[in-house]
């Protein structure tokens, strides 16, 4: 695959303009737990999705969602991992480590069991299709 500079400066304007338009509003929203919902701003999947909506096509946007998808699964099993740990070991460190570690095969585990799902659902219509 090519380094595509155009490309990854185009990710980087939108990318980095939602993390810092998500930092602004978490210093100045009055309730940090609300404020945390958008640390949680899905910035790079929306980026991602844009750039190969609009510089390949809309299967390769489809598979980009489906992975996002994926990880934002493994996002929620990180931060519950990561709350949990924190409670029970009391060091932050730690507990972000094991929590960052558990999102890797969280999302792992979440995108075979889609794309099972998936290629299960495609297996099923075929036959339908071969019935008729």
């Amino acid at each position: 695959m090519k380094l595509d500079f155009r490309d990854l400066g185009i990710r980087f304007v939108f990318g980095g303009t939602a993390v810092a338009a998500c930092y602004v509003l978490l210093q100045y929203l009055p309730s940090k737990s609300f404020a945390g919902v958008f640390a949680a701003f899905p910035a790079v999947m929306a980026a991602a999705i844009i750039m190969a909506g609009q510089f390949g096509n809309s299967k390769q946007a489809a598979d980009i969602a489906l992975g996002a998808s994926a990880g934002m699964l493994g996002c929620a099993v990180c931060v519950l991992t990561a709350a949990f740990c924190m409670e029970h070991l009391n060091r932050w460190s730690l507990s972000l480590a094991i929590a960052l570690i558990v999102w890797f095969f969280s999302s792992y585990a979440a995108i075979i069991l889609m794309q099972g799902i998936l290629d299960r659902r495609k297996r099923k219509e075929n036959s339908r299709e071969k019935a008729f």
